[in-house]
This record gives structure tokens, sequence and C-alpha cells, in this order.
């Protein structure tokens, strides 16, 4: 992923827990504007390597929801109520993420009445919100997801950005930046991308691009490169890949639909990007309309 997303931690026991869990996705996405991880049904070791493990140590922040469990008698004969196995893990390994790899993660964190500390979970400050029914989660969820809606991407992922207007022969043309942002403590030394634009939009131009792949859609240019002659890319830096210069000009003139209608049509096309690392895949998907506006909310056009 390279938009920011959030690791939603909510049991799974109960299907009121899960469409708990599944109404914070929902809201996550409205309210922050951001995707979601929520691990339904991934019980087994292939689902924690592949997907648990890999979104918590990926995300942006982590959300947590920890209902009871049941009792437990302590050897003075006290009862204590304890939290989901796996809620508890999820959050230790949240905190070795803070701890040991020195990155910031930020936490809502929501405990039921009845659940009781104990665990790496004591030694924390979580201050988490008590609740007794679900719905309290939701009521409380919205004021504090507003503070995460300036959160970014971490680790590594693929970042497109369109630059400023620039006038060329007559027509606005804006620059394309494909750029790998390695936001992790490791050094990457190899890689692959591809890159995949609508045809239209680079018609204005008999340029030819080194990189340049046949497509097997039509109504595509591709483009493959690697790590040749760009070198590792250190832990903490971004690395521009590949620029293109475009023109939605030149794209709506190349559709065969009336000039409203082409318009349209060349906003919502999609530029799209991939680079693979050590068998992960990392990609990010932008339409011609999308580029234009984070341009312009950067105050770059």
């Amino acid at each position: 992923m390279s938009k920011p997303f959030i690791f939603v931690s909510c049991g799974q026991h109960s299907e009121s827990e899960k469409s708990l869990g599944r109404s914070i996705v929902k809201m996550v996405k409205t309210t922050a504007g951001m995707d979601a991880f929520f691990a339904e049904e991934v019980q087994d070791l292939n689902g924690l390597d592949s997907n648990i493990l890999g979104a918590l140590h990926d995300c942006a922040a982590l959300i947590t929801v920890m209902h009871p469990r049941g009792n437990i008698v302590r050897p003075d004969n006290s009862t204590h109520t304890r939290a989901s196995v796996w809620i508890e893990q999820e959050i230790a390994i949240a905190t070795y993420i803070q701890r040991v790899e020195k990155r910031e993660l930020p936490v809502i964190a929501f405990i039921h009445a009845s659940v009781g500390r104990e665990g790496i979970r004591d030694l924390l400050h979580l201050n988490p919100i008590p609740f007794v029914h679900d719905t309290e989660v939701l009521a409380a969820l919205p004021e504090r997801l507003s503070a995460w809606k300036t959160l970014t991407a971490i680790g590594i992922h693929v970042q497109l950005r369109s630059g400023g207007l620039v006038q060329r022969e007559g027509h606005w043309t804006r620059k394309l930046a494909v750029s790998l942002v390695n936001d992790s403590n490791e050094r990457i030394t190899t890689w692959n991308c591809s890159v995949r634009l609508p045809i239209g939009i680079l018609s204005h131009w008999s340029m030819e691009y080194r990189f340049e792949v046949k497509s097997e859609d039509q109504r595509y240019r591709c483009f493959r490169l690697d790590e040749s002659g760009h070198g590792p890319i250190p832990p903490h830096t971004t690395l521009l890949l590949i620029e293109f210069e475009y023109c939605a000009k030149c794209a709506a003139e190349h559709s065969r639909e009336s000039p409203a209608i082409a318009g349209a049509l060349v906003g919502e096309s999609v530029v799209e990007a991939k680079v693979w690392i050590d068998k992960k895949e990392y990609s990010a998907r932008r339409t011609i309309k999308e580029l234009s506006e984070d341009a312009e909310a950067r105050g770059v056009g």
C-alpha cells in the first residue's frame, strides 16, 4: 500500500465484534480518509505471517478494541478478566515497533470496563477509553480520528505526484514523477518497477522512452525498469524512478468522444505504478484528476 492505512485490532469471537470491526473500518475511510486493515477470520500461521505481521509493520496507526474473554483465578484466589490473546499480542508487537524500531505509532485504544491489566500492557501508557457497549466505541472514535487525517504512509511505498503547469506548444502540461519512498530502517539494493499510463497523455510528443515495453492493452503505454543505474536506496530517502511530461488536452483530443465527455474521461483515467522488493509488491494508483488536485493542494499549480 502506498496510501497510509490504519490497523484495526478488534475481536472476532462473535458476529457483533466482527460487525464492530467492519464499522470501524468504514469510519476510518469516511472520517480520516485512509484505508484500514481488519483481518477477519485470519487465525492461522500463514495469515499471521503474510497478513497480520506485515500489516502491523507497515500501518501508520493502530486502533485496538479489547473485549472480555473470560475470568481466571489467581493464586491469591482473586479473579481477573482477560482480553483476547490475539489483541494482546498485536499490542505487544506495536510496542516492539515503537520501543525497538524507534518508530512513532499512534494508538487509539478501547477497553471493556470488565477487562483487567496484565502482561506487557500493564507496563504501557495506552490510556485506553473504557466502554461497556460497542456503540460507545463508535461514538467516541470520530473525534479522535480527525487528528489522524495528516498521517502519512510509513515504510516502503510508491509515490505518484504531478508538478506545476507548464505551457508547451500552446498546451498546458505537467510532469509526473514516479518515486520510491524508503521510510524504513533498511537499505534497498534490488527492485523492479512497472508503470502504466493512459496512452493519450503522452501522444503530444514523439519522444522515445528508454524503458518502454510493449503493452498488451492498447489503451496504455507501459514502462519497466530496475535498480540498474540507480544504485541502492538508503534508509529514509526518496528515489525518483522515472519522470514523464504529460498533456491532458492531448489525451482528450486523442479520444473519439465529444470534448466535454473526453475531458471527464481523461480526468478519471488511471496512472498505476508497481514496485517489487524482496517478493513484496508496493503499488500506487491515481487518476489524472487526483494528481492535479494534489498538485494544487501542494501549491504547485
